[in-house]
Order: structure tokens, then sequence, then C-alpha cells
């Protein structure tokens, strides 16, 4: 019988059930809502900066005319979404897993600029792209087959 002190759950993810008894989101499909939100968000931010960016009073000079914009405040609530989400997945889930597939990020707003035609994305940043979401494969891949077998 072994009496190792480090025999723990960190990285299982615990069943998918609540105290209460209702089901509650798989942590991986939080990571994604996590990433979506912090992609509206970061949307909503630029557009809010963008409706500031010549502001000629004392507070567009520091960039604090942002906070002006209702867009600015329409990006917050969607990144205090995530923040809760965030912090779900955290008790659920390897922070070093965790962090690498939150990097969807890196595809989704450059996805979200070039949908609404706000930026223009190269060609070379495509393929960086692409090399992020490959790498998103490669750790989360091997993490998800490993929770299979739990």
């Amino acid at each position: 019988m072994s009496t190792n002190c480090n025999n723990t759950d960190e990285g299982k993810t615990p069943p998918a059930a609540s105290a209460g008894g209702r089901p509650r989101l798989h942590p991986y499909l939080q990571i994604i809502v996590a990433a979506f939100c912090v992609t509206a968000a970061e949307l909503l931010f630029k557009r809010g900066a963008m409706a500031t960016a010549n502001d000629p009073a004392p507070l567009g000079i520091i960039g604090l005319s942002v906070l002006g914009s209702v867009w600015t405040w329409f990006g917050i609530v969607p990144y205090i979404a995530s923040f809760i989400f965030w912090l779900n997945v955290l008790r659920r889930v390897p922070l070093h897993i965790a962090f690498s597939i939150m990097s969807i990020t890196q595809v989704l707003v450059p996805l979200g600029v070039w949908w609404f035609g706000s930026e223009h994305i190269s060609p070379c940043r495509w393929v960086g792209v692409l090399i992020v979401l490959a790498g998103i494969f490669v750790v989360a891949r091997p993490a998800m087959k490993a929770e299979e077998q739990l």
C-alpha cells in the first residue's frame, strides 16, 4: 500500500454535475466559450477605440476618452464573462493546458476583424494563424485523449 502524499487529482476533470445536481459545461467547452467572449470583447474594444480616436480632449491624449464610448462598455461585459468562465476552468484543467488552448483567441481575433472587414490580414499573418491552430491541436489532443481514459 502506497502512502504517497502527492497523490492528488490535479488535472483530472471532476464529474459534469455540480453539487446541486445541475449539469455544467465541460471544462474544454468553457475554454472555447471564454475564448469567444474575449474575441467579442476585443472587437468591441477596437470599435470603442476607433470611435474616440480623434478626441482632442485631454483624456483623449492618454487614451482614457475610450471610456466614453458605449462600445467599450459593451466590450467589458463579455470580458467579465470570460473571466468567470476562465476561473471555473482553472479549477478543473491544468493551467499549462488551459492556457495553451486559450490561445485560440490568436485565431479568432484575426478571423473576427477579417470577417467584419475592419482590418486587412496579410498572408504571412494567416500562415501564423494556421501555425497557432496546429499548436493548439498538438497540445489539446493528448490532454483530451488522457481525459477520455479516466
